[in-house]
């Protein structure tokens, strides 16, 4: 299935069954069919910490699951925006502190223990949320509306504990209306105010009835008092007989997440009420009051106000149905329809489709909505006023409301214009289908952020926006979980009662906004999650016939979005692959043929390597690096074969393609990564061979793992294994050379007797530099071992630093360290084109000299690299005779700015200049302190381009040589745990410069040169080595000296 379809297709579980448990009926009995847990197990990693391990209990707890891995995505798992602020919540009452914006970047435990910090006590006042301060736009919203809003409220009846008498819901009611100061608020008559009085000033005594049983008329009489101008907005219905209490506040002090929150309060203070403790609940870090000043600032910010002609023109869409009538039209005389979506189309609904199409549920909700409005309406666009929850307290520093009760609703209008589609296509799931998808959601991608919208029109006096908005709504609630069963009989809890009496609750004289609103929920049964609908319309607008027809056609959208998912549909969209620029007509050709996850532009070093391998006149493989290892053990190949398939999906950007047939080159990263590898057996290979000798030969170029890979048998002439090994290490090389048409990493195992293989890793320079290799091969034998891995720091975010850096502050820095600079520094013939063979050269350099450079080193508190720069410097002003000299050094370019970037694989480096000015006074001390300067001055500017940095020096070419110092060793012993032993390791890695040094640290310090045989002739290279080495030990003995 792994080669046919993409990831969110493949099965997480497959068990066997003899037969199909059937019911009496003949029916598939789904009761009875097996649990996938146990087969769910493999993929299960537990925490590693203490922190994972809280994460993973909330995580559980909110999601409603027994446990979670460490590497769940919380959103694969069935989490939303609204269940994000509760594990929130909860993280902040077990002593930790994130954002729910941290769950939607790192969505699983792993990577999100990562961010968390541990909770810090408030060092100033507490934030009692007291005073007055501006309506906020939803609030002001509410005070527009042409009719009576004063019973607009929301109720939620609880069952109280056995033991609880009203007495008691006094009291804890008390201790919700001291606590929470939205629940205290009082309306100024013009609606231009609310104030906030001290606690104490609400006597729950007073919101308070006592009746023997609940009932639609209690609640209703209670929901009449409510009057936000005199500070009434809670009241409460006590039923003596069965123990329940009906909570009724208006909207104006609550929404659906606060709900949460009073209900977690209603059982704290009950609990300390019990033991006779004085009740003190947690306190929210961030009050109402002072969200809404933080709103009234932003309303007339510049990032605010910059959007209001797009919303203008968002609304230039005529309204879908004429407006309800303000005084006939309202929530008593609305009519209703409830519709439930079945439990498989629901679960593809919530997991596959959003997956498929890379977006969240709400859109695809929303477009669904929006195809069947086109088709009852028989109109191309269609506008809809859209509720979300609001709470983007990522908005502003130190904002934290996931404890905060209040309105915190926020609307904006969408205008969505689709293609003409027959509907018998959008049934069908047909392939067009997926073209108006992503269509609608590139549109909805390029609204401005929605809270921007309520700000402008209610809150900011310059900036008229007065066009009538959409009478169509969508609400999306999210996913509501199972009522709690089985709770202890000392804890409060919702009442059996709750949806048949709430709705008739809801029924009050407040006009209705909207013509038609949809407000749909996953709420979890017993058999799975359902879609559930309510439909709300305006009987002056439309018919209960029209609103079946509707709803009919919304589910039959969303069924049909369904099939074309599972039908293979889905893709890609310009607002995905951000920061890379390619419309949708390009990206659906690039991903034809290679289904895709991720598109990514190219570093500037990656688009050099792109250019010189396209253009090179030589099949050279200048750009390629190898790593063999010598293993001494019983090797698996099966064990390894799959080690390089998890390696290939925690650095997916090993299998990345390149493309540059568009305006920009980009990368495409696959959905279901890949590389190749190959195992062959030449064990039997000897020297002494007379007849031709048969070779086992096991490969896998590409696709999923398979158990049982095939063997091939192959005849060789009679040749030492060695020369066998050169020629497969070559043929390897050159199956790296071409990143447009396969993966440019690719791994083969060589069995070279029966207990000895060579492990031979190859890469194109384009998708891994050095730095990397170490990570990497540190991986795959974690793997090969079964070790599980935290997630590794995806490539894209280094990417989009790249893309977000400050070019004019780096260009600034390196034009000062580059000024004044005459000449450049190149070795190489000018007229030179392209390079010759490749040759190295290797030595050592004794203990007694390493040890006293870095005795320099320390002396003159800087590093090795910078004192091993300065020789090279010299060395180059000795070759060339100038005394200002540049050459090439490469940095690893790992921002430490960038979570786990220690872990991250691919191209990362880049190569900089290092420039060195000498004269008659210069001493090596001061020579250093020249370039450990000009190091600290470009420290965070070695992410610019050198074609950029040799732009603003005003040469064309700064240098031709490089000199690296190789301080990311293999560490051989640390990639193997008893079983397996590393004997030796070769790494062949070249670069086109036309002379090169690298440096390698250790007890003797290792020196390679690396040249163009057609530059360089062996004599020259050693009176090269012969002068460095007399250089350093120069270096060493006067460093005061010039």
């Amino acid at each position: 299935m792994a080669g046919k379809l993409p990831p969110y297709m493949i099965p997480a579980a497959i068990i066997k069954l003899d037969q199909l448990p059937l019911t009496v009926n003949g029916k598939l009995d789904i009761h009875a069919l097996p649990t996938a847990d146990n087969r769910l197990d493999q993929h299960y990693r537990a925490p590693g910490d203490a922190i994972e391990e809280i994460l993973a209990g909330i995580y559980a707890q909110v999601l409603g699951r027994d446990r979670v891995s460490v590497d769940d995505s919380f959103f694969d798992l069935g989490g939303d925006s609204i269940l994000s602020m509760q594990v929130v919540a909860q993280a902040r009452a077990a002593g930790l502190t994130c954002r729910p914006r941290d769950i939607f970047v790192e969505q699983t435990v792993a990577r999100l223990a990562r961010t968390v910090t541990v909770a810090q006590p408030p060092t100033g006042p507490a934030d009692e949320g007291l005073g007055d301060f501006t309506p906020t736009p939803i609030m002001a919203w509410l005070n527009a509306l042409d009719g009576p809003t004063n019973q607009f409220s929301q109720t939620v009846i609880v069952q109280a504990p056995a033991e609880a008498t009203a007495e008691d819901a006094i009291t804890v009611l008390q201790a919700l209306l001291d606590h929470h100061p939205m629940l205290r608020l009082s309306l100024a008559p013009d609606a231009t105010r609310i104030t906030i009085p001290e606690p104490g000033t609400v006597r729950a005594r007073t919101c308070l009835y006592t009746v023997d049983e609940l009932s639609a008329a209690a609640i209703t009489s209670a929901r009449a008092e409510l009057d936000p101008t005199t500070g009434t907005v809670v009241r409460a219905v006590w039923a003596a007989v069965t123990g329940e209490m009906a909570m009724i506040v208006h909207h104006l002090a609550i929404d659906a997440v606060s709900w949460h929150i009073l209900l977690e309060d209603l059982n704290t203070a009950w609990t300390q009420h019990r033991r006779r403790s004085p009740i003190a609940l947690p306190h929210p870090p961030t009050s109402f009051a002072t969200w809404a000043a933080h709103l009234a600032q932003h309303a007339i910010s510049p990032t605010t106000t910059q959007h209001a002609q797009a919303w203008r023109d968002v609304l230039v869409t005529p309204p879908a149905l004429a407006a309800p009538h303000p005084h006939t039209d309202t929530y008593a005389t609305a009519a209703t329809l409830t519709a439930t979506l079945d439990t498989d189309t629901t679960q593809h609904l919530l997991n596959n489709v959003p997956a498929a199409f890379h977006t969240g549920i709400t859109d695809i909700l929303l477009i669904a909505y929006a195809l069947a409005c086109t088709e009852l309406f028989n109109t191309t666009t269609v506008g809809i006023d859209v509720e979300t929850h609001g709470r983007h307290d990522d908005l502003f520093p130190d904002t934290d409301l996931t404890r905060t009760v209040g309105w915190f609703t926020s609307k904006h209008p969408v205008t969505i214009t689709l293609d003409r589609l027959p509907w018998d296509d959008v049934i069908t799931g047909a392939t067009r289908l997926g073209g108006i998808v992503k269509q609608a959601k590139e549109q909805l991608r390029a609204l401005p952020p929605a809270l921007t919208y309520g700000l402008l029109r209610y809150l900011n006096p310059q900036t008229t926006i007065s066009e009538a908005e959409p009478t169509l709504a969508f609400n999306y609630l999210g996913h509501i979980p199972a009522p709690i069963t089985g709770l202890p009989d000392d804890l409060w809890g919702l009442s059996p009662t709750h949806t048949t009496l709430t709705e008739a609750a809801a029924a009050s004289p407040t006009p209705l906004a909207h013509s038609l609103l949809l407000n749909a929920a996953t709420v979890t049964t017993t058999t799975g999650p359902q879609l559930h609908t309510t439909w709300t319309w305006a009987p002056s607008a439309l018919d209960r016939c029209r609103i079946r027809r509707l709803a009919h056609l919304f589910t039959q959208a969303l069924q049909g979005l369904t099939a074309h998912v599972l039908h293979g549909g889905g893709g890609l969209t310009p607002s995905d692959i951000t920061p890379a620029l390619l419309t949708q007509h390009q990206i659906d050709a690039l991903t034809h043929d290679h289904d895709a996850s991720d598109i990514l532009p190219l570093t500037p070093l990656q688009q050099g390597l792109l250019f010189h391998t396209r253009t090179a006149t030589t099949t050279d493989d200048v750009y390629v690096m190898q790593v063999e290892l010598t293993v001494k053990g019983a090797l698996e190949p099966d064990r390894l074969r799959d080690a390089v398939d998890a390696v290939a999906r925690r650095h997916p950007n090993l299998a990345a393609r390149f493309r540059s047939e568009f305006d920009q080159p980009v990368q495409l990263i696959p959905a279901d990564p890949t590389v190749p590898y190959q195992y062959v057996d030449l064990a039997d290979i000897s020297t002494n061979s007379v007849e031709p000798t048969k070779i086992r030969f096991s490969a896998r170029i590409a696709g999923p793992a398979r158990p049982n890979a095939p063997t091939q048998t192959m005849t060789a002439e009679p040749c030492a294994a060695e020369d066998r090994i050169r020629q497969l290490c070559a043929a390897e090389r050159g199956a790296v050379g071409d990143p447009a048409h396969g993966p440019s990493f690719r791994v083969a195992a060589i069995r070279t007797a029966p207990d000895e293989h060579r492990v031979v890793l190859t890469n194109h320079h384009i998708v891994l530099d050095g730095w990397s290799m170490p990570i990497l091969a540190r991986d795959l034998f974690a793997h090969y071992y079964g070790h599980n891995l935290p997630p590794a720091a995806s490539y894209r975010r280094f990417i989009e630093w790249l893309v977000d850096r400050d070019d004019a502050a780096a260009l600034v820095a390196w034009r000062e360290v580059l000024a004044d600079l005459d000449t450049p520094t190149l070795v190489g013939p000018p007229e030179r084109v392209g390079l010759g063979p490749r040759g190295t050269s290797s030595i050592t350099v004794a203990t007694e000299t390493t040890e006293a450079l870095a005795e320099l080193a320390r002396a003159c508190h800087t590093t090795i690299s910078t004192v091993l720069h300065a020789a090279w410097a010299q060395t180059l002003m000795w070759l060339t005779g100038q005394h200002d000299v540049v050459f090439g050094t490469a940095v690893s370019g790992r921002p430490t700015d960038i979570p786990e970037a220690e872990s991250m694989v691919g191209l990362l480096i880049n190569t900089v200049p290092v420039r060195a000015r000498v004269t008659a006074d210069t001493t090596i001390a001061s020579l250093l302190e020249q370039l450990h300067d000009a190091h600290q001055r470009t420290l965070d500017h070695q992410h610019l381009a050198l074609a950029k940095i040799q732009h603003v020096s005003g040469h064309r070419q700064l240098f031709d040589t490089i000199f690296v110092y190789e301080n990311y060793p293999l560490d051989a012993a640390a990639l193997f745990a008893g079983q397996l032993a590393v004997t030796e390791v070769k790494t062949r890695e070249f670069n086109h410069y036309p002379l090169a040094m690298i440096a390698q640290p250790g007890d003797e310090l290792g020196l390679r040169i690396e040249f163009d045989t057609g530059v360089y002739d062996s004599e020259r290279i050693e009176a090269l080595e012969k002068r460095f080495k007399r250089i350093l030990v120069a270096m060493t003995a006067a460093p005061g000296q010039s």
